[in-house]
């Protein structure tokens, strides 16, 4: 609830921004067009039957074309939201312009405001917001026009009607806000549970892969370095000691990975592997690796282990060869007697040898 509250002042999450625009963008805009086709029939209703001397009432016209441009040209949520105010406040203020010209302009007051006000409730995503847009609105019509006088009983009885619409018109618009706050964190949850291992909370195999080809992708000159990570002799904690064991061993390696890799992409690959992405030289790579295994010890009581290989994530070629690489390395450091790491002979290197 307090997180709800929040929202009626404004939305910071960038990716609860993003969604929330995808969502009503189009809304918006229907909503806007209804409004201006509603109201080019009211003129030409009113254009011929009081005659076209009532030209000045076009002048609504133009303003709600611009608004309606305005929100179809929108590509961020600040536009939408600001061309959607002022889109309300442009019919309110194009109806107002033929009021004058109405034998009877109390009687379009109510019927107008309330519509208008019910038709905005559900594009804002702040509740000030749309408050003070629907207030803005039935000032514009009700102003110099409002159907009866203080007093009389008809005064207070259309009173009760615009205080009415307002309570409903918010009630609607926090519960719109409502669904699409949930939506989002339920998408939110859905996306943590497609990319996150469940039991590390690193990222998972397919999460890593994802972000490893997109850092391929970079035209940018800096050299990138693969680590595959393995813990030694996992299969005997899991077999003498159980899975909850063997759990909390991964928890805490994935503990120091996700430390030590702050900035740089981690995840699980499956079973007892870690992968890891680090942005710079094969020295950075030896180094972030020779930390990592003296973490790991200590971060574990019995003390264990890991066996690291380390390969260049080449640019130019499929990532599998530079799995293939870190694999064959980390093999190498297991058979050299685990609890070390070991580097993969640069592809550039081994393939010149081959096409030599």
């Amino acid at each position: 609830m307090r997180k709800l509250l929040a929202y009626s002042y404004s939305i910071g999450d960038p990716g609860h921004r993003q969604q929330f625009f995808a969502e009503v963008h189009h809304i918006v805009a229907l909503t806007q067009a209804f409004g201006l086709l509603s109201w080019l029939v009211t003129v030409t209703l009113v254009l011929d039957a009081y005659g076209s001397a009532r030209a000045p009432a076009l002048w609504g016209l133009p303003v709600m074309v611009i608004m309606l441009a305005m929100t179809l040209r929108a590509r961020a949520l600040t536009p939408l939201l600001v061309s959607g105010a002022l889109g309300a406040l442009a019919t309110a203020w194009a109806y107002r312009c033929f009021l004058n010209y109405s034998d009877h302009p109390g009687l379009w007051v109510l019927p107008l405001g309330i519509a208008i006000s019910l038709a905005a409730a559900p594009v804002f995503c702040s509740l000030l917001n749309y408050l003070a847009t629907a207030c803005g609105c039935w000032l514009i019509l009700a102003l110099g026009h409002f159907p009866a006088q203080p007093g009389h009983v008809n005064f207070y009885l259309a009173l009760v009607a615009v205080v009415g619409t307002l309570c409903i018109g918010a009630y609607l618009n926090v519960y719109f806000l409502t669904l699409r706050v949930n939506n989002y964190r339920v998408r939110e949850e859905l996306t943590a549970l497609a990319f996150k291992d469940s039991v590390t909370g690193l990222n998972n195999r397919r999460k890593f892969t994802l972000d490893a080809r997109a850092a391929q992708a970079r035209t940018d000159a800096t050299p990138l370095q693969f680590l595959m990570i393995d813990i030694d002799d996992f299969k005997v904690i899991n077999d003498t000691l159980g899975h909850d064991a063997g759990d909390e061993v991964l928890q805490r390696t994935a503990e120091v990975i996700g430390r030590l890799s702050d900035g740089h992409l981690c995840g699980r690959l499956g079973g007892e592997e870690f992968g890891v992405v680090l942005s710079g030289s094969a020295e950075t790579a030896r180094q972030f690796a020779a930390l990592l295994l003296a973490e790991v010890q200590t971060a574990c009581q019995p003390p264990r282990t890991v066996s690291i290989g380390i390969a260049e994530l080449c640019k130019k070629s499929d990532l599998a060869l530079s799995y293939r690489d870190a694999d064959q390395a980390l093999y190498a450091a297991k058979r050299a007697g685990k609890n070390r790491y070991a580097e993969a002979a640069p592809r550039l290197a081994i393939e010149s040898t081959i096409s030599g």
